[in-house]
């Protein structure tokens, strides 16, 4: 038993010596196209155009589900190597529900749906990714899910951020109390 593994030992041995001394040999190609074509030929290849900023906005009912949903596109985007500059999620709106009894105004069933917001923003989008992003996003899209794709505007960029009121409702009674010292 102790010879047949010292044997083993052996032939492993014989066959990393053989290893060492073979030599590989890797075929070389070479362009030379580069060298020697005028640098105003790349000018004249047509430009893929971008898209400045894109918002892909989620809507759904389930919170958990659209938040899986918006790590799975955030790692998509990654990648297939987007700049995803920022994602942020906008305060649930609430809808109620009601379910009259037949030819009354009596409420049998009152129900109230969140309906949850999440938005990602991808910068410097080439339209060829573009596409591909839309599909795969399409083809993922959970149940009970909605997903729209949009450039980026202004009037996005206020819905984003909650209004404080007790801060309004202090500057007004700032304001009526004669307003802030100017600093000399």
């Amino acid at each position: 038993m102790i010879i047949h593994k010292q044997g083993q030992q052996f032939f492993k041995m014989a066959r990393l010596q053989t290893f060492k001394s073979a030599k590989i040999c890797i075929p070389t190609v070479r362009h030379y196209g580069s060298v020697y074509e005028p640098d105003y030929l790349d000018l004249l290849k047509p430009d893929i155009p971008e898209y400045e900023k894109v918002n892909i906005q989620i809507k759904g009912y389930d919170f958990a589900i659209l938040e899986s949903f918006q790590k799975f596109v955030h790692t998509i985007a990654e990648n297939m190597d987007l700049e995803v500059s920022d994602g942020w999620a906008l305060p649930p709106q609430t809808i109620n529900v009601k379910r009259f009894v037949a030819n009354s105004e009596n409420v049998e069933t009152q129900y109230t749906l969140s309906v949850y917001e999440r938005n990602i923003q991808v910068v410097e989008v080439p339209s060829t990714k573009l596409s591909l992003l839309i599909e795969v996003i399409e083809d993922s899209l959970p149940a009970g899910v909605k997903a729209s794709i949009h450039r980026h505007t202004d009037e996005l960029e206020v819905l984003r951020y909650i209004p404080d009121n007790e801060l309004k409702i202090l500057k007004e009674q700032l304001e009526e109390m004669g307003g802030s010292r100017k600093k000399k």
